[in-house]
């Protein structure tokens, strides 16, 4: 069989990927503190908070017609920001921003359909 472009004959890596190494702890802990102190993420927790709230307080649909505004807001702040918030940044801008959206959406519906007591 002929060999494929990137060096791999019959499909099957010529060389072994090398291993990362041990994993430094205490990188690891730095970074979980780096994290705790993005504002992205305080911002979502505390719209998820208030949607809670709104939920026990008033019923699912007025919840999760706030889910959908909330998912909606985050899918503009994560198209329109340069630098995305951290707490959305998952994957690249537009499959972020489009999962963000068709989430709102679907909430958004659903919050209209269900029936509830």
């Amino acid at each position: 069989m002929q060999e494929q472009d990137r060096g791999h004959a019959d499909g099957v890596p010529t060389e072994r990927p090398r291993d990362p190494g041990p994993v430094d702890p205490r990188a690891a802990a730095r970074a979980s503190l780096a994290a705790g102190r993005s504002a992205s993420l305080w911002w979502v927790c505390a719209g998820l908070a208030v949607v809670l709230g709104v939920t026990v307080a008033a019923g699912p649909r007025p919840g999760g017609l706030l889910l959908a505004g909330l998912l909606a807001g985050f899918a503009v702040a994560r198209a329109v920001l340069r630098a995305g918030p951290v707490a959305l940044t998952v994957r690249s801008r537009t499959v972020d921003t489009a999962v963000l959206a068709a989430l709102a959406l679907a909430v958004g519906v659903l919050a209209q359909v269900i029936p509830t007591p």
